[in-house]
């Protein structure tokens, strides 16, 4: 225990930089809507373990700015921050814009990650300031340059030079429980900016299905796995790998064509009622699987109890 406490007292001084940082942006970012904690526990459990009336990190401190960075439309800066930011660890910020394609903003976020690493000096104390600040006064050259960026990768195709093999990956994501509305069309929207088909089934369980190429299913799962979950986890990942170009072979592995849909497999909605609250039928979960050549995925999701007609509890 003695040989931790050095360890643990390094870990507090940044944990209260982290909060010392967010009181700060938060009388900077002050304007409705600018600023915002999706769960201001993990900020008491951070208090509470810098105090010492616990001794578990439940969670990270994670926030979102809304910022009217384009004409007549806002953009996320998502921030999420490890336990050992900012003298350790660096923070994952992430742009977030219903106009700007997913492959540019993974782009974007590699060029934040390229300033922090060259720009940002002194690191021992909180800097997601400088980097915000840094992404607002910088934000229409950083557009044109990932996307110019973009047009120049996209040339040598038309040379008909090589191209590495894809890999077709499906997972399955099983949660104890979704409720949130704002993660619901997270993860809608996420899956269906990246091109993936599937499906989501709020309420509790919650079980999610991606498929489609698998630096796209991995960047839906860097995306949702740093929301508020009890629990996440990924039941199975299935992986096959196809020829460059196998466009009409992508296609014929993906078990879902009709796109990515929210489903409830609920028996009797009640109109009253919240979808999340509705219990599901088994009956017409198994069903779809079927429908779907998907049934070897009931022991995974449920082990014996997925031959079991009785709404989940």
């Amino acid at each position: 225990m003695d040989e931790q406490a050095p360890h643990k007292d390094r870990q507090k001084k940044e944990l209260q930089k982290q909060l010392d940082e967010f009181q700060m942006l938060s009388a900077i970012y002050c304007n409705p809507g600018e600023l915002r904690v999706d769960d201001y526990g993990c900020i008491d459990n951070l208090n509470s373990y810098i105090s010492g009336e616990t001794d578990r990190l439940t969670t990270k401190l994670d926030y979102r700015f809304e910022l009217p960075l384009l004409p007549d439309q806002k953009v996320q800066i998502l921030v999420e921050l490890p336990h050992r930011y900012p003298a350790q660890e660096m923070p994952r910020i992430v742009i977030r814009s219903a106009v700007i394609p997913r492959d540019q903003e993974r782009r974007l976020t590699d060029r934040i990650v390229r300033y922090i690493e060259e720009e940002v000096l002194e690191r021992d104390e909180a800097y997601v300031l400088q980097v915000v600040g840094w992404i607002q006064d910088n934000f229409a050259e950083l557009l044109a340059a990932t996307a110019e960026r973009k047009e120049s990768k996209a040339c040598p195709r038309s040379t008909g030079a090589t191209t590495s093999p894809i890999v077709f990956e499906r997972l399955w994501i099983y949660s104890h429980h979704l409720k949130s509305k704002m993660k619901r069309q997270t993860i809608i929207k996420t899956a269906r900016d990246l091109r993936l088909t599937g499906f989501s089934r709020p309420g509790k369980p919650a079980i999610i299905c991606v498929e489609g190429q698998q630096a796209d299913t991995q960047e839906f799962w860097r995306t949702i796995k740093p929301l508020k979950w009890q629990k996440i986890q990924i039941k199975l990942c299935e992986t096959e790998t196809v020829a460059a170009g196998g466009e009409n072979e992508m296609a014929a592995l993906r078990h879902f064509a009709a796109g990515f849909r929210e489903e409830l497999f609920c028996a009797d909605m009640d109109e009253d009622s919240d979808a999340e609250d509705q219990p599901m039928s088994m009956s017409l979960f198994m069903k779809f699987l079927d429908k779907h050549r998907c049934g070897y995925i009931k022991k995974e999701l449920f082990g014996f109890q997925g031959a079991i007609d009785a709404p989940a509890s």
